[in-house]
Parts: structure tokens; C-alpha cells; sequence
């Protein structure tokens, strides 16, 4: 069993322990209602945001029908189209 008797330092060890705990649980709590409020802040941003995006054709379009006009409608005119500025 430890000897938690501390004679003449103990008026001012065990006080120390105390406040180092109420000090990080303090911590503790800060951070958890911090990241909850952040986690909440985040959902309502991303529900209003998502809305605007599908109305404005912004990231929320299809990703394909992104990436097809990207590139050309047929991709034998592409070749097509670089062969002739090579050779001009």
C-alpha cells in the first residue's frame, strides 16, 4: 500500500494534486463542448450549403456528366483536331 503521508509538505502537495485535476477537467470539458459546437456548426453549414450548390450547377452536379464535357464528344475529332494543328 503507498504511503500517502506526506508530514509537513502534505499542506501544500495534496492541494496542488486537487487544482491539477479540477484544471484538466476544465480542459477536458472546454474541448468536448467546443468540438461539439463545431460539429454542429459544420451540419448546418453543409445542409444550407447543399442547396445552393445543386441550384448554382456548382460540385453537387452529376460528376460524370462533369466529366464528359470535359472532353469532347467524340474523341476521334480530338485526335483529329490535334493531328491538323501539327501538320499546319
Amino acid at each position: 500500500m503507498p504511503d500517502l503521508d506526506m508530514s509537513p509538505y502534505a499542506a501544500f502537495v495534496w492541494p496542488a494534486w486537487g487544482i491539477s485535476a479540477l484544471v484538466l477537467a476544465a480542459v477536458v470539458a472546454r474541448a468536448v463542448t467546443s468540438s461539439r459546437r463545431w460539429t454542429a456548426e459544420l451540419r448546418r453549414l453543409e445542409a444550407d450549403e447543399a442547396p445552393d450548390q445543386a441550384t448554382q450547377g456548382g460540385v453537387a452536379e452529376k460528376p460524370a456528366q462533369v466529366a464528359q464535357g470535359a472532353v469532347a464528344e467524340n474523341p476521334a475529332q480530338v485526335a483529329q483536331g490535334a493531328v491538323a494543328e501539327k501538320n499546319a
